[in-house]
């Protein structure tokens, strides 16, 4: 095939494969692709057609071999990620959560994070977290209402959204009280469980913190308006 600026077509097709290649591992230490996704096997298996079609000019049987299993390791798992993605079902409830707090999690690890909590009715009067005791348990309202109480005032409200999130993964002190006022909805996981998966799940570490993160100064912005407006009526 004629050069094309003094490259064959052939070459710019490895130079490509390999810009691939690179970029998709680049993504992956910077966080900005997932290992156990679509994607990241996908750019692998894209990078490697490249660099096949580069070798039909100037042919390397090892190189052509690598390259082939690497096409064949990369539809692997991207038909892994299929079925087990395929396989797993979530009820209404479990699907709220996942829209509204955990918005991007990868189904298998909303899984597992679901699978490692529990559901409970809560009642008025129930404590889910007391102002300056430990963060034992990560919660999310669902449906419902909660009061956020400093000292005796009332200075805020949740409706829905996480609580705990902002000392649950230390088990540090809480910086306010939360309390049901109104029958709710709520699902809790303990500190412990969440320490346990995180600490063999990297990436299931970085989606938590990201989101509790987003929770965290979302609720906090809130909480200084209202008590700058002064205590909640009850």
């Amino acid at each position: 095939m004629a050069p094309f600026f003094g490259t064959s077509i052939y070459d710019w097709a490895g130079y490509v494969g390999v810009a691939i290649f690179l970029g998709a591992y680049i993504a992956l230490q910077m966080g900005f692709l997932r290992g156990t996704g679509y994607h990241y096997a996908g750019y692998n298996m894209v990078g490697s057609l490249f660099i096949l079609t580069s070798l039909s000019s100037n042919f390397n049987p090892a190189a052509a071999i690598m390259q082939c299993l690497w096409v064949t390791i990369s539809l692997v798992g991207i038909t892994r990620v299929f079925l087990i993605n395929h396989r797993l079902r979530f009820n209404d409830e479990e699907q709220r959560l996942i829209e509204r707090g955990l918005a991007g999690m990868p189904k298998a690890m909303a899984r597992r994070f679901l699978n490692a909590g529990l559901w409970l009715d809560a009642q008025p009067g129930l404590a889910l977290t007391t102002e300056g005791e430990p963060v034992l348990q990560l919660h999310f309202l669902s449906e419902g209402k909660a009061g956020v109480y400093f000292g005796d005032d009332r200075i805020a409200e949740i409706n829905e959204g996480f609580i705990g999130e902002m000392n649950v993964m230390e088990g540090g002190p809480a910086s306010a009280s939360v309390r049901i006022d109104a029958p709710s909805r709520v699902f809790s996981v303990s500190g412990d469980n969440l320490r346990r998966m995180t600490r063999s799940d990297v990436e299931m570490r970085a989606f938590l913190d990201q989101h509790l993160n987003a929770a965290v100064k979302s609720k906090l912005l809130e909480a200084n308006t209202k008590m700058k407006a002064g205590p909640v009526s009850e």
